[in-house]
């Protein structure tokens, strides 16, 4: 079982070194891919399929700012737990992509970190307490 960070920027890479950290320290395996929603959802969509076909274990977090549709991308094509990361940026200064996850209509069960520098561990600590959960 393993983390994945899904980015929707490479431009998003810095601010998640604090969930890197926590997870490399705390022997938590993990990968990274970017993957935009708007830019790569073929792409996308087909690294998810691959997934699930793979019988793969896990949590993904799906790191994005602004409009944020890759939380909602990803929940509706995996069955992993998913955790969605809003960056802060833009001109709502990332409350905007905090407001697209969090407002996910019904059915679409992806969760959400607050909008601080701290989000990143967070959504790293709660990972790994899901996959602690799991046995993992």
């Amino acid at each position: 079982m393993k983390v994945y960070l899904i980015y929707g920027s490479a431009n998003d890479m810095p601010f998640m070194e604090p969930a890197r950290e926590y997870l490399s320290a705390e022997g938590v395996e993990f990968v990274e891919e970017v993957l935009s929603a708007h830019r790569n959802l073929s792409e996308l969509i087909e690294y998810l399929g691959k997934l699930e076909e793979a019988g793969e274990k896990g949590v993904i977090l799906a790191i994005a700012g602004l409009a944020a549709a890759l939380p909602g991308v990803v929940v509706m094509k995996t069955s992993l737990p998913v955790i969605g990361v809003p960056v802060p940026g833009g001109p709502l200064n990332g409350v905007d992509a905090l407001l697209s996850i969090s407002q996910l209509p019904g059915g679409v069960p992806a969760t959400t970190v607050g909008l601080h520098k701290k989000a990143p561990m967070n959504a790293a600590m709660a990972a790994h307490r899901i996959l602690k959960l799991a046995g993992a």
